[in-house]
Parts: structure tokens; sequence; C-alpha cells
């Protein structure tokens, strides 16, 4: 065979890099791939050593013989190691750094002691040829029994190459003693263009194994999701359901409570005898409204959870709703001398929105404002009528404020401001998660503007009458 060895094995040189530097990059995206480093380090090493191998006579005899040599031992117990470590078995690099060290010991005694070309390669090709059929054989215990479609050619490579290491071992003794290691004889050349393809075709078929399994594990990611998913949804529901059934027990002996201590509190019936056990009426009453109100907005987050809540869109005069709200709500902000102002327009914008439903959204929103804004601040509450017939409820206050990061979190049920102010105003997490609900219900969109120490203005955006309701 009419063909340069010295070159071939410096394009050899150039590819293996390549395909290093290739590998590199990948495995820098999937590190989490078990022996793709090793594959990456295996790869390079090859590179290396053809490029000291291809440089002999021009670098010097250690670099281009011995340190050529241990790297490509070392290449293949990196490429050996590397599928072991892929088909999920331990790897032994104390064992094959002996062997390595042994090998290059020899080559060394080989170049330095006794000068043998030919017992070089003979040993070399031969430790090569024994790498290279384990390599295929640990492709064919373990990966090719998941992976067949890309670890079985990977073998067949790595088998093929080990033939012409094998074959090139068998045929140095028939060489005439004297040549050197770029004899041009048909054996050593078909082994290195055989190399040169197999090395390509070898990277190829460990970077789609290495595909292959990032795909398996991607799938069974995604069915462990979806199973996730799938029970954190019946969760949802079972705590929804037992939600609703919990509020139903125990608003019937609430609704008792309040009855009889109304009753007391009134002395309908006659003098109670001492003030105190008015106040303590009172009190009774005052928190058993508290509590029933608790469990009406849990009952009603539960079926808005579950899908059961329901609004029944009308149109109406807006104006006379969020009049009927402030007025519920002035006591509370004169007991905290906050100036409470209304700002309506003098035609009112048509409405369709639930009664019910607008009285609970505007209720909430006007008590936090008043809950969250210090003595001394401001609250206003008002209509804008919008382009296309939409009408917008805002309430701003210049209160506490919350970060703007915080909004999202704030939306879902039982969640609370963070702030100190905040917490000590109590509260149940349920007011704005409630509000969300009934607006989304009815067709309309919840925007809420906020900043600490700036104040929170929330903008409920409700359809005009036959527009996007629910």
């Amino acid at each position: 065979m009419d063909i340069d060895l010295r070159t071939l094995f410096l394009a050899h040189s150039v590819v293996s890099v390549t395909l290093g530097a290739l590998m590199v990059t990948f495995w820098y995206a999937h590190r989490t791939i078990p022996g793709l480093g090793q594959w990456t380090l295996g790869t390079g090493l090859i590179g290396l050593m053809t490029l000291g191998a291809g440089l002999r006579g021009v670098i010097p005899d250690f670099l281009s013989i011995v340190v050529a040599n241990g790297l490509g031992f070392a290449s293949l117990a990196a490429y050996w190691n590397g599928i072991r470590l892929f088909g999920g078995r331990r790897v032994y690099w104390i064992g094959t750094a002996a062997v390595i060290g042994l090998a290059v010991v020899f080559v060394a005694h080989r170049t330095y002691v006794r000068d043998d070309v030919l017992d070089r390669i003979a040993a070399a090709s031969t430790l090569m040829s024994a790498g290279c059929f384990m390599c295929a054989g640990e492709l064919l215990r373990g990966p090719a029994r998941t992976l067949r479609s890309t670890a079985l050619p990977a073998a067949v490579l790595f088998a093929l190459v080990g033939l012409t290491l094998a074959a090139r071992a068998a045929s140095t003794a028939f060489l005439a003693p004297g040549q050197d290691f770029f004899a041009p004889t048909t054996v050593q050349g078909a082994h290195f263009l055989v190399s040169l393809i197999s090395n390509i075709l070898t990277v190829v078929a460990l970077l789609m194994m290495a595909t292959q399994r990032l795909q398996r594990q991607l799938e069974t990611r995604n069915a462990e999701l979806e199973a996730a998913w799938t029970r954190a949804e019946d969760a949802s529901r079972a705590k929804s359901e037992f939600l609703a059934t919990m509020s139903h027990e125990l608003r019937t002996p609430l609704n008792a409570v309040l009855g009889f201590s109304d009753v007391m509190r009134l002395e309908v019936f006659g003098p109670v005898g001492h003030a105190r056990y008015r106040e303590y009426a009172q009190d009774i009453h005052a928190s058993g409204t508290h509590l029933l109100e608790l469990i009406t907005k849990v009952l009603d987050i539960s079926k808005a959870e579950a899908g059961k809540l329901a609004v029944e869109a009308t149109a109406l005069d807006p104006r006379p709703i969020l009049e009927s709200a402030a007025r519920l709500i002035r006591d509370a902000a004169e007991a905290k001398r906050i100036r409470f102002s209304l700002d309506l327009p003098e035609t009112p914008p048509p409405c369709h929105a639930d009664p019910q439903a607008l009285t609970q959204i505007l209720l909430n929103l006007l008590s936090n404002a008043v809950k969250f804004t210090p003595e001394g601040g401001a609250v206003t509450a008002g209509l804008r009528p919008q382009a296309g017939g939409d009408v917008e409820f805002v309430v701003h206050d210049t209160g506490v404020g919350m970060p703007t990061a915080e909004i999202p979190r704030l939306m879902k049920p039982f969640e609370q401001a963070a702030s100190g102010y905040a917490r000590q105003n109590g509260g149940t997490g349920l007011g704005l998660s409630l509000v969300g609900s009934l607006v989304q219900l009815h067709g309309g969109d919840l925007r809420i503007e906020s900043a600490i120490g700036q104040g929170t203005t929330v903008t409920v955006r409700l359809p005009a009458a036959g527009c996007r309701a629910a």
C-alpha cells in the first residue's frame, strides 16, 4: 500500500483533537451522563498520542515514543472505564494505571536500554489490541442490552481496530530488523487507515449512546413529573373537598353560637345580670362572626379550587355596591384616623357582575387597604369607565406596600406578606386569592401595583354587559 504513514498519523491527530474538542463541549452541557467525561478524555489522549507519534524524529524520542505510547494506553483505559461507568459498573483506575505504568517502563527499556523497534511495535500493538477487545466486550455486556442500535456498532468498531492492531503485532515478525515505525507495509497502512476511520465512527457512536441515554432520562423524568402532577392534583382536590366538608360542619354549630350570643348580648329574654356577662356575650358574638367570615372564605376558596364556585353575572349599576362596601369599612378607617374617600363618576358606567361576588371583592380590597395602612394614612376607592364599555374598580392606599416580586405569591391561598407591619395586623392570606378567583370567574382582570413604603394600588377590570362574562 503506497501511503505516507506520517501524514496519515498527523491527519489522525487533527481529527482526534477536533473530536475531543467537540466532546468537551457536549460533556460540559451534559456532565450528569456517566462515562462521558472518560470518553472525552480518551478521545483527547488519542489526539495527543498520534500527534506525538507523527512528529517522531522531530521531537525528542521520550515524547514521541515513551509518552506517546503511554497516552495511547491511557486513552483505551479511559474508554474502558467510561464504558463500565456508563453501564453502571465500578471502574478500575488503579489497576489500569499499574498496567499502563508497566507498559511504559517496557517501552522505555526498549527505547533507551535495548533499542528494538519491532519489540516496541509488537508489545504496544498487543496491549492496545487487548484494550480494544476489552472495550468491545464491555459494550456487549452492558450498554448493548439497552442501547443496541448504537452500542453494538461501537463494539464492532473497537473490535475491528483490535483486529488490525493484532495483525500489526503479528506482522512485525516479518519486518526486517532496523525498519522504523513508519515502515510502509500493507498491515501498518491498513491499521492506520482503519484506526482513523473507526476513531471518527466510534466517537459518533458513543455520542449517540449518550444522547439516547439522555433522551431516556428525559422521558423517565417527564413520566415522573406527570405522575407527581397527578398526585398533586389529587391531593389538592382532596384538600379542597375536605375544607368544603369541614366548613359546612363548622358553620352549623357556629350559627347556634352566634344566635345564642346575640340573644344574650341584646338581653332578649331579660337582663343577664352583671355587665361583664354582656361584654362576654359581645366578645363571643364578635369572635364567632370573625370565625364565620373565615370559614366562608375557606369554603369559597375550596369551591374555586374544585371548580365549583360560580357567579351569576347581570347588568347592574356598580356605584351603589361600592358605596355600600365603603360604608361598611368606613368605621374601621375612622378608628385609625385614615382619610377615606370615594371617586365616583357622575354617570354610572354599566357593569356586568354578580352583585354578591362584587360586594365580596370590594370588601376584601377595602378591608386590606385599611388594615395595612398606618394611622393618618389615606385610602381611596373609585370607578373608571374604560374604552369598550369595561369598568375598572381602583383601590389605592398609602400603606406599607409590598415588594413587586411577592405579589404572585400573595395571590395564593394562605400566603401573607413578610413585612413586620403586615404580620402584626394578622390576616389569613385568603383575601387576595379569593378576589383573584372571583374576578377570573367574571372574565375580568386583576392588577396590583405596589412597592415597600409607597402604598398599593389594586385595579379590578370587569367587562361591560355581554362581554367576556364567565
